[in-house]
C-alpha cells in the first residue's frame, strides 16, 4: 500500500473545490501547487503523483492519462478566461499569450483565426510591442476592469461556436501509475466535499481578492463545473481534433 499521495495543483480560485478538501479526505495526501506549465513535468519527474494539468498537455504528452469524470470546465460565460481588446474585433492582428495556460492561448488562436476569421501572431506576454489584444486568465482576469474595447469570453465564444462545453483542464497521472483507482476515489471525495463547503472557499476568495460573498458563488456554482459528462469529452475531442489541425 502507497502511504503518500502527491497531488499537484495550480493555486486559482477555478480549481479550488478539486483541490481544498484533498487532504482532508484522506491523511495520505500532500498538495504541492505551481504554475500550470510547470506541472507536467512535476508529473513525469515523479514530483508528484497527480496533476491538475491543461488539457492541451494531455493531448501532447501520450505517457499521461486523465483520471475519469473530474475537470475544470465552463458550458457558456467562464469569467476567467478573457480576450482583453485593446482594438475592435477586425483590427486584432497580434495577440498576447497567457504563460499561465497553453491551452487557453491555444482556445484563443483558434477561435480567433476560425470563428471570428481573423489573421493573427499570437506574441510572449513580454514582447516589445504593445498588442491588439491579449490572453488573460485566472483570477487576474476575474478582478480585471474591462479592456478598452472589451472582453471576449473564451469559453462563451466556444459555446456558440461548437455548442458544446469547454474543457481547460483535468486530472492526470503517469499512464503506468500503478494506483489509478485509489487516486480516482479520493479526487472524486474530495470534490463532493469541496462542493459541499462552496461558500466557505468564496468567503476566502471575497476576502483575500475582493468581490462580494455572491459573485465568488456565482463564479464556483455557475460559471465552472467540475463533473465531465459525454458533452465535456465531446467538447474535448473537438478541441483536441482542431489543436491537430492548427499545428500541421
Amino acid at each position: 500500500m502507497k502511504n503518500e499521495f502527491v497531488f499537484a495543483g495550480a493555486p486559482y480560485s477555478n480549481s479550488a473545490p478539486l483541490v481544498d478538501k484533498l487532504t482532508e479526505v484522506d491523511s495520505r495526501v500532500r498538495v504541492i501547487n505551481d504554475h500550470p506549465a510547470n506541472l507536467v513535468n512535476d508529473l513525469n519527474s515523479g514530483r508528484c503523483d497527480v496533476a491538475l494539468i491543461p488539457v492541451v498537455h494531455l493531448f501532447t504528452h501520450p505517457e499521461l492519462k486523465m483520471v475519469k469524470g473530474l475537470g475544470v470546465a465552463a458550458d457558456g460565460p467562464v469569467q476567467s478566461v478573457l480576450l482583453k481588446c485593446n482594438k475592435p474585433m477586425g483590427q486584432i492582428n497580434t495577440v498576447a499569450s497567457d504563460p499561465a495556460s497553453a491551452t487557453s492561448n491555444i482556445l484563443a488562436e483558434i477561435l480567433l483565426t476560425k470563428f471570428f476569421k481573423q489573421k493573427i501572431e499570437m506574441l510572449p506576454l513580454n514582447a516589445a510591442e504593445k498588442p491588439d489584444a491579449a490572453v488573460v486568465i485566472g483570477d487576474r482576469a476575474l478582478c480585471s476592469d474591462p479592456a478598452p474595447a472589451g472582453d471576449i469570453d473564451l469559453a462563451e465564444a466556444w459555446q456558440k461556436w461548437t455548442q458544446l462545453p469547454f474543457v481547460f483542464a483535468v486530472w492526470a497521472v503517469r499512464a503506468d501509475f500503478e494506483y489509478l483507482d485509489e487516486v480516482t476515489e479520493i479526487a472524486h471525495k474530495a470534490y463532493a466535499a469541496g462542493f459541499r463547503d462552496t461558500e466557505f472557499i468564496a468567503e476566502r476568495y471575497a476576502d483575500e481578492l475582493g468581490q462580494t460573498l455572491e459573485f465568488w458563488i456565482d463564479y464556483l456554482d455557475n460559471s465552472v463545473h467540475y463533473l465531465l459528462d459525454a458533452l465535456d469529452l465531446e467538447g474535448m475531442e473537438r478541441f483536441r481534433k482542431l489543436f491537430k489541425e492548427l499545428r500541421k
